[in-house]
């Protein structure tokens, strides 16, 4: 009987790893689910599990899916290893073994409008930080029972990011968003329970980040390491439709080896830092999501349908540039959205997925973090079609898609870089109300990055974004330029 990880999406949250990937452990699949309820299973000599259970017979999630963790390993080279502190005196590798982690990150952006944007915009230059702490305990490891692991993050942001002076309607940097959108402030924004059940199905329970979980691919979605741009790493017409840091019940089941179903439901008023919560509406989802092989690549496509209870409007969108969107447009309850999304792989480097022993490179690309685990190495296609209501909403349809890649230079394994474009078109409807049709119109941008891995613990990146046509019709066209450096401790 073979037993399978599948690992889809997380982070901003590694923050926003793609960690924001979350990776998912259907791992565990149904020997992990079995032994949920807390049954120890010492088994006979051909046991499958054994490789993921403790010494007292308890199978460990982070045994089975390493990438649940920010990080698994803390052993290696100073040119190799996952994190700069390394593993003193071998008291982070004795704590993993124990089941309990602790890790962190800084990520530092600079950028600066060299061309158009607003009246103030060009040539102003301004630095931002996130940092990010998270911890973990998986329950096996800690001697309490099978298939579950305790998780928390925390957010801390200062700076002046870029806000305003590009002109435009998406943001043009990610990590100003957390935990709270241009704001310095330090927020928990995770605590949950991840859970191995019956029936190939893991839960996750309490108060999360559905950025971690919703919408992502290999190629973009983390702006720690990737796109910088929201709407080049997620779909800013979700803003509409939960926070950053929500209460969530969101359940992922494995049907079969190429399909996992995930759905949910989470509270779309609860803000980052309102820890009591606002419990007056609700949202569900609905994500089939296919992996398969073309033309001997990997791809990925999920489709996802979410609907809330709320009045959603895009005055209050976290995912864009406050005070762009403003008066009194009309609302309604019954918000939906539906989105297509993908990648497909076209490339991947001989042997980048064949032990050493068998003749191959595997080890050399493998990094034992969150983010390198869900971004495999290789090259290839992403792209999101997204609509929503258009009697409600200022802009209902959105496109991105580009070309993104890892270890595509020789000798660079770790290295990664991105091109792509996206569309967000006002809605017909809205062009009809003369206040807003005469300050807003479609906006189209294309970013590109390289994120050079100076080791895997350090990243500096290079950015540059160009704002073809801004959703603010009294902006000019800018030109953004940036760096971004992340640092795992």
């Amino acid at each position: 009987m073979k037993h399978k990880h599948n690992i889809s999406m997380k982070h901003k949250h590694n923050t926003k790893t793609c960690v924001r990937k979350v990776v998912t452990a259907l791992a565990a699949t149904s020997a992990v689910a079995s032994s949920a309820l807390g049954q120890v299973t010492n088994a006979p000599d051909a046991d499958p599990m054994a490789a993921f259970k403790t010494d007292k017979g308890l199978i460990s999630l982070t045994k089975a899916a390493p990438e649940l963790t920010p990080v698994s390993d803390y052993t290696g080279g100073f040119w190799h290893r996952s994190t700069l502190f390394d593993d003193p005196g071998g008291w982070r590798t004795r704590a993993y073994d124990a089941g309990f982690t602790l890790d962190a990150q800084l990520t530092q952006v600079f950028q600066g409008v060299v061309s158009g944007g607003s009246a103030s915009g060009s040539g102003s230059g301004n630095y931002n930080g996130l940092f990010e702490a998270n911890a973990s305990m998986d329950t096996a490891k800690a001697g309490l029972w099978s298939g579950g692991l305790f998780y928390l993050t925390e957010q801390t942001s200062f700076g002046n990011p870029l806000k305003n002076q590009p002109g435009n309607l998406s943001p043009v940097n990610s990590t100003a968003l957390w935990p709270k959108a241009y704001d310095d402030s330090s927020v928990l924004m995770e605590y949950y329970l991840a859970q191995a059940l019956p029936l190939n199905t893991v839960a996750f329970v309490g108060r999360l980040d559905p950025a971690n979980f919703l919408d992502q691919n290999s190629f973009s979605c983390t702006p720690d390491s990737q796109f910088l741009n929201v709407s080049m790493n997620s779909n800013p017409l979700f803003g509409r439709f939960l926070t950053y840091s929500t209460y969530a019940a969101l359940f992922m089941t494995k049907v079969t080896d190429g399909l996992t179903l995930e759905y949910g439901a989470w509270t779309p008023n609860t803000a980052p830092g309102e820890y009591g919560g606002n419990w007056n509406d609700y949202g569900i989802a609905m994500i089939p999501y296919v992996t398969y092989h073309a033309f001997d690549h990997p791809g990925m496509i999920q489709v996802i349908g979410a609907y809330t209870s709320k009045n959603a409007v895009d005055v209050n969108n976290p995912r864009l540039v406050p005070g762009v969107i403003t008066g009194n447009p009309p609302t309604k309850s019954d918000n939906w959205i539906v989105e297509v999304s993908g990648e497909q792989y076209f490339w991947e480097p001989k042997g980048a997925s064949v032990p050493q022993a068998e003749g191959g490179r595997k080890e050399d690309y493998h990094v034992a973090t969150k983010d390198f685990g869900a971004d495999k190495p290789g090259m290839g296609i992403f792209y999101r079609v997204s609509t929503t209501p258009k009697d409600r909403s200022a802009y209902n349809l959105y496109l991105s898609g580009g070309i993104g890649g890892r270890g595509v230079i020789p000798g660079r394994p770790y290295d990664r870089f991105g091109v792509g474009s996206y569309w967000l078109s006002e809605s017909s409807d809205f062009e009809k109300q003369p206040l807003i049709a005469s300050a807003l119109q479609d906006e189209v941008g294309l970013e590109a990055f390289y994120n050079f891995a100076i080791t895997p613990f350090v990243q500096l990146s290079l950015d540059a974004q160009w704002i073809a046509m801004s959703g603010k019709q009294s902006s000019e066209n800018a030109v953004v330029l940036g760096t971004r450096l992340n640092i795992r401790f």
